[in-house]
């Protein structure tokens, strides 16, 4: 949980309407797949603020990028 909070604090650092709205729209394209926002990668969160806070697109999140994550936080454990 402590990525998840990390990763989330550096998203709410975002400013401006178009930032805003385009994590809401990363987060709706998460939940779209069925995956809880907060159980995605930490990175893929990190991912998101770094290329907004630059005036890039991010790129979304993907069922096969989550596996991996699971299966990276399985070994990890």
């Amino acid at each position: 949980m402590r990525n998840v909070a990390l990763s989330g604090r550096s998203l709410l650092r975002l400013s401006g309407w178009p930032k805003v709205e385009k994590v809401l729209h990363a987060i709706d394209g998460t939940e779209a797949l069925g995956i809880d926002p907060a159980d995605a990668a930490p990175d893929h969160w990190r991912h998101i603020h770094n290329r907004l806070s630059v005036g890039e697109q991010p790129r979304p999140y993907s069922r096969s990028r989550h596996e991996a994550w699971l299966h990276r936080r399985k070994l990890t454990r």
